[in-house]
């Protein structure tokens, strides 16, 4: 009888976890990295309008996070950018790295753009860059003056509605009423919910 040599199948290789993912706040599951282009080792491309929602702008918001404690080297950061249009320029919005392994990003989509452009696939784009730390941390320097600079428009709204209600001159002194405040508030809240950026359009037309 001919002895029939059985080989042991090999042992599976575990795949790879992914490195992010990122999920769209109300409005997506996870989207890990294996459904996202990869350019090439460092660079990762989500089409917005087919693999997420036509209607792009209806997304305010995205959650990037690292899938795992260490998956990160401690000296590099991933990147967020998007890009709309045919615009070359990629905008920063924020990044993550092993001390900081989740972030609320606001998408903040150029002003305007969503009038203009057509929902189509490759229209809206989403990327996310593998970087060294220290690079991320300029980028990062750059945002919070943006803040900065959105706290000053938003007291510039709050000071133009108070002085509204202003009818006579009464000195150096602004005289409102004592629900203004309140009113201004439910005023912005309205405003802002519908459109993120028209205190950026309000700064073009000063």
């Amino acid at each position: 009888v001919p002895f029939v040599q059985h080989v042991a199948p090999a042992p599976a290789v575990a795949a790879a976890p992914p490195l992010f993912g990122v999920v769209f706040v109300g409005k997506s599951f996870p989207v890990l990295e294996p459904a996202w282009a990869r350019v090439d080792a460092t660079h990762w491309v989500l089409d917005v309008c087919t693999q997420v929602l036509p209607t792009y702008w209806e997304l305010k918001e995205l959650t990037l996070f690292l899938t795992q404690p260490n998956i990160l080297d401690p000296s590099l950061a991933l990147g967020l950018y998007l890009k709309i249009g045919n615009s070359n320029e990629w905008l920063y919005r924020g990044c993550v790295h092993q001390g900081h392994p989740a972030e609320l990003v606001p998408l903040q989509w150029p002003s305007g753009e969503q009038d203009a452009l057509y929902p189509a696939p490759g229209a809206v784009q989403i990327g996310v860059s593998v970087e060294p730390a220290a690079e991320i941390v300029n980028k990062e320097g750059s945002k919070l003056a943006a803040r900065e600079e959105f706290a000053k428009l938003v007291g510039v709204d709050l000071f133009r509605f108070m002085e509204s209600f202003q009818k006579t001159a009464v000195g150096d002194h602004l005289v409102v009423p004592a629900n203004a405040l309140d009113r201004w508030f439910l005023r912005f809240q309205e405003k802002y919910r519908k459109d993120p950026d028209f205190l950026a359009r309000d700064k073009e037309k000063l």
